[in-house]
Protein backbone atom coordinates (compact mmCIF):
# COMPACT_ATOMS: atom_id res chain seq x y z
CA UNK A 1 0.00 0.00 0.00
CA UNK A 2 1.32 3.47 -0.78
CA UNK A 3 0.01 7.00 -0.88
CA UNK A 4 -0.90 8.34 -4.29
CA UNK A 5 0.58 11.75 -3.72
CA UNK A 6 2.44 14.16 -1.51
CA UNK A 7 3.01 17.88 -1.24
CA UNK A 8 5.49 20.32 0.25
CA UNK A 9 3.84 22.51 2.88
CA UNK A 10 4.65 26.14 3.67
CA UNK A 11 7.10 25.09 6.39
CA UNK A 12 9.03 23.05 3.82
CA UNK A 13 7.92 19.67 5.14
CA UNK A 14 6.77 16.84 2.91
CA UNK A 15 3.22 15.74 3.63
CA UNK A 16 1.81 12.38 2.56
CA UNK A 17 -1.69 12.09 1.13
CA UNK A 18 -3.81 9.54 3.01
CA UNK A 19 -6.69 8.49 0.75
CA UNK A 20 -10.33 8.57 1.78
CA UNK A 21 -12.00 5.39 2.97
CA UNK A 22 -12.50 3.05 5.92
CA UNK A 23 -9.96 1.53 8.29
CA UNK A 24 -10.10 -0.46 11.53
CA UNK A 25 -9.49 1.74 14.60
CA UNK A 26 -8.81 0.70 18.17
CA UNK A 27 -8.40 -2.77 19.65
CA UNK A 28 -10.21 -5.16 21.97
CA UNK A 29 -7.06 -5.76 24.04
CA UNK A 30 -7.06 -2.77 26.39
CA UNK A 31 -9.98 -0.78 27.78
CA UNK A 32 -9.05 2.70 26.53
CA UNK A 33 -8.74 1.31 22.97
CA UNK A 34 -12.15 -0.38 22.89
CA UNK A 35 -14.26 -1.05 20.96
CA UNK A 36 -12.41 -1.94 17.80
CA UNK A 37 -14.53 -0.54 14.97
CA UNK A 38 -14.52 0.64 11.37
CA UNK A 39 -14.04 4.38 10.89
CA UNK A 40 -14.32 6.14 7.53
CA UNK A 41 -12.32 9.30 6.85
CA UNK A 42 -12.09 11.81 4.06
CA UNK A 43 -8.67 12.18 2.43
CA UNK A 44 -6.09 14.30 4.26
CA UNK A 45 -2.37 15.01 4.48
CA UNK A 46 0.03 14.21 7.32
CA UNK A 47 3.70 15.10 7.78
CA UNK A 48 5.99 12.33 6.57
CA UNK A 49 8.38 13.02 9.45
CA UNK A 50 8.00 14.50 12.94
CA UNK A 51 8.74 18.20 13.23
CA UNK A 52 12.49 18.63 13.77
CA UNK A 53 14.51 20.91 16.02
CA UNK A 54 15.68 22.96 13.03
CA UNK A 55 12.12 23.41 11.77
CA UNK A 56 10.88 24.34 15.23
CA UNK A 57 13.69 26.89 15.59
CA UNK A 58 12.54 28.62 12.39
CA UNK A 59 9.11 28.91 14.00
CA UNK A 60 10.64 30.37 17.19
CA UNK A 61 12.74 32.84 15.22
CA UNK A 62 9.70 33.98 13.22
CA UNK A 63 7.25 34.28 16.12
CA UNK A 64 9.20 34.68 19.35
CA UNK A 65 7.49 31.59 20.76
CA UNK A 66 9.14 30.04 23.80
CA UNK A 67 11.82 27.40 23.26
CA UNK A 68 11.68 23.84 24.63
CA UNK A 69 13.02 23.75 28.20
CA UNK A 70 16.09 21.59 27.44
CA UNK A 71 17.42 23.98 24.79
CA UNK A 72 20.24 26.37 25.68
CA UNK A 73 18.50 29.69 25.09
CA UNK A 74 16.99 29.50 21.61
CA UNK A 75 19.46 26.91 20.33
CA UNK A 76 18.67 23.21 20.10
CA UNK A 77 21.28 20.64 21.19
CA UNK A 78 24.36 20.66 19.00
CA UNK A 79 24.18 18.29 16.05
CA UNK A 80 20.46 17.55 16.50
CA UNK A 81 18.88 19.81 13.91
CA UNK A 82 17.38 16.85 12.06
CA UNK A 83 16.15 15.13 15.23
CA UNK A 84 12.53 15.36 16.33
CA UNK A 85 11.82 18.33 18.55
CA UNK A 86 10.52 17.23 21.91
CA UNK A 87 9.63 18.69 25.29
CA UNK A 88 6.85 20.66 23.62
CA UNK A 89 3.35 20.99 25.04
CA UNK A 90 0.11 20.47 23.14
CA UNK A 91 -0.26 24.26 23.11
CA UNK A 92 3.22 24.64 21.60
CA UNK A 93 2.41 22.07 18.92
CA UNK A 94 -0.85 23.85 18.11
CA UNK A 95 0.98 27.17 17.78
CA UNK A 96 3.52 25.71 15.35
CA UNK A 97 0.78 24.09 13.28
CA UNK A 98 -1.12 27.38 13.03
CA UNK A 99 2.06 29.23 12.00
CA UNK A 100 2.69 26.61 9.31
CA UNK A 101 -0.88 26.87 7.98
CA UNK A 102 -1.66 23.37 9.17
CA UNK A 103 -3.23 21.68 12.21
CA UNK A 104 -2.69 18.71 14.47
CA UNK A 105 -4.05 15.43 13.13
CA UNK A 106 -7.04 13.87 14.82
CA UNK A 107 -6.63 10.56 16.63
CA UNK A 108 -8.36 8.75 13.80
CA UNK A 109 -6.16 10.43 11.18
CA UNK A 110 -3.01 9.61 13.12
CA UNK A 111 -4.01 5.96 13.56
CA UNK A 112 -4.98 5.43 9.93
CA UNK A 113 -1.69 6.98 8.77
CA UNK A 114 0.16 4.61 11.11
CA UNK A 115 -1.92 1.48 10.52
CA UNK A 116 -3.27 1.51 7.00
CA UNK A 117 -6.38 -0.51 6.23
CA UNK A 118 -5.31 -4.03 7.23
CA UNK A 119 -5.64 -3.59 11.02
CA UNK A 120 -1.94 -4.20 11.62
CA UNK A 121 -0.50 -4.09 15.13
CA UNK A 122 2.60 -1.97 14.47
CA UNK A 123 3.20 0.39 11.54
CA UNK A 124 5.37 -2.21 9.78
CA UNK A 125 3.18 -5.27 10.40
CA UNK A 126 1.96 -7.76 12.99
CA UNK A 127 5.30 -9.12 14.16
CA UNK A 128 7.45 -7.03 16.47
CA UNK A 129 10.93 -6.29 15.11
CA UNK A 130 13.23 -4.25 17.32
CA UNK A 131 15.25 -3.15 14.28
CA UNK A 132 12.29 -1.16 12.94
CA UNK A 133 11.76 1.31 15.80
CA UNK A 134 13.63 3.13 18.55
CA UNK A 135 12.16 1.60 21.69
CA UNK A 136 13.27 0.31 25.08
CA UNK A 137 13.99 -3.08 23.50
CA UNK A 138 16.17 -1.63 20.74
CA UNK A 139 17.99 1.25 22.46
CA UNK A 140 21.69 0.25 22.70
CA UNK A 141 22.12 2.22 25.92
CA UNK A 142 19.66 3.65 28.42
CA UNK A 143 21.15 7.07 27.75
CA UNK A 144 20.12 7.07 24.09
CA UNK A 145 17.70 9.86 23.26
CA UNK A 146 16.70 10.87 19.75
CA UNK A 147 17.88 10.08 16.23
CA UNK A 148 17.41 11.81 12.86
CA UNK A 149 13.79 11.64 11.71
CA UNK A 150 14.80 9.83 8.51
CA UNK A 151 16.11 6.80 10.41
CA UNK A 152 14.19 3.52 10.83
CA UNK A 153 12.85 3.63 7.27
CA UNK A 154 12.02 -0.08 7.53
CA UNK A 155 9.53 0.80 10.27
CA UNK A 156 7.57 3.29 8.16
CA UNK A 157 3.81 2.91 7.94
CA UNK A 158 1.96 1.46 4.91
CA UNK A 159 1.72 5.00 3.53
CA UNK A 160 5.42 5.75 4.06
CA UNK A 161 5.04 7.87 7.22
CA UNK A 162 8.13 7.60 9.45
CA UNK A 163 8.57 6.97 13.18
CA UNK A 164 4.95 6.40 14.16
CA UNK A 165 6.01 3.57 16.49
CA UNK A 166 8.59 4.55 19.11
CA UNK A 167 11.15 7.39 19.03
CA UNK A 168 9.05 10.36 20.29
CA UNK A 169 5.35 10.46 21.18
CA UNK A 170 3.08 12.57 18.97
CA UNK A 171 0.44 14.98 20.21
CA UNK A 172 -2.90 14.80 18.39
CA UNK A 173 -5.83 17.19 18.39
CA UNK A 174 -8.37 15.24 20.43
CA UNK A 175 -9.45 15.30 24.05
CA UNK A 176 -8.88 12.00 25.83
CA UNK A 177 -12.38 10.53 25.95
CA UNK A 178 -14.06 7.14 25.61
CA UNK A 179 -14.52 5.89 22.08
CA UNK A 180 -18.14 5.70 20.86
CA UNK A 181 -19.74 2.54 22.23
CA UNK A 182 -17.03 1.86 24.81
CA UNK A 183 -17.99 0.63 28.28
CA UNK A 184 -14.53 1.45 29.65
CA UNK A 185 -14.37 4.29 32.19
CA UNK A 186 -11.32 6.36 33.08
CA UNK A 187 -10.79 9.02 35.72
CA UNK A 188 -9.10 11.08 32.98
CA UNK A 189 -12.20 11.30 30.79
CA UNK A 190 -13.87 14.71 30.82
CA UNK A 191 -11.00 16.42 32.62
CA UNK A 192 -9.22 18.25 29.82
CA UNK A 193 -6.56 15.69 28.98
CA UNK A 194 -5.23 15.47 25.43
CA UNK A 195 -3.95 12.37 23.61
CA UNK A 196 -0.41 11.19 22.89
CA UNK A 197 0.27 8.49 20.32
CA UNK A 198 3.08 6.18 19.21
CA UNK A 199 5.18 5.49 22.29
CA UNK A 200 8.82 6.55 22.65
CA UNK A 201 12.35 5.28 23.13
CA UNK A 202 11.67 5.09 26.88
CA UNK A 203 8.67 2.76 26.37
CA UNK A 204 8.36 -0.89 25.42
CA UNK A 205 6.90 -2.41 22.27
CA UNK A 206 3.34 -2.48 23.64
CA UNK A 207 3.30 1.32 23.62
CA UNK A 208 4.37 1.44 19.96
CA UNK A 209 1.24 -0.38 18.76
CA UNK A 210 -0.88 1.60 16.31
CA UNK A 211 -3.92 1.48 18.62
CA UNK A 212 -2.12 2.66 21.76
CA UNK A 213 -3.26 5.95 23.25
CA UNK A 214 -2.56 7.72 26.51
CA UNK A 215 -3.71 10.91 28.24
CA UNK A 216 -1.62 13.91 29.19
CA UNK A 217 -2.36 17.45 30.31
CA UNK A 218 -2.01 19.89 27.39
CA UNK A 219 0.59 21.99 29.21
CA UNK A 220 2.87 19.00 29.86
CA UNK A 221 6.15 18.90 27.93
CA UNK A 222 7.36 15.52 29.24
CA UNK A 223 9.60 14.22 32.00
CA UNK A 224 12.91 16.02 32.30
CA UNK A 225 15.83 13.66 31.87
CA UNK A 226 13.69 11.01 30.19
CA UNK A 227 11.66 11.94 27.15
CA UNK A 228 9.51 14.82 26.01
CA UNK A 229 6.50 15.06 23.75
CA UNK A 230 6.76 15.80 20.03
CA UNK A 231 4.36 16.12 17.12
CA UNK A 232 3.69 16.13 13.42
CA UNK A 233 1.07 18.15 11.57
CA UNK A 234 -1.88 17.32 9.35
CA UNK A 235 -4.03 19.24 6.91
CA UNK A 236 -7.09 18.82 4.78
CA UNK A 237 -7.07 18.42 1.02
CA UNK A 238 -7.60 21.68 -0.85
Amino acid sequence: MSAKGSKIASDGKEMILIPAGPFVMGSDEFGPETPQRVVTLESYYIDKYPVTNEEYKRFIDATGHRQPPEWAGVQYPDGEGDHAVHYVSWHDAKAYAAWAGKRLPTEAEWEKAARGTDSRRWPWGNTFDEARALLWESAPTLGLTTVPVTEYASGASPYGVFQMGGHIEDWVEDDYEAYPGSSYRSACYGRGFKVLRGGSFEFTMQYARCAYRRPEKPDSTGIKGFTGHGFRCGSGVD
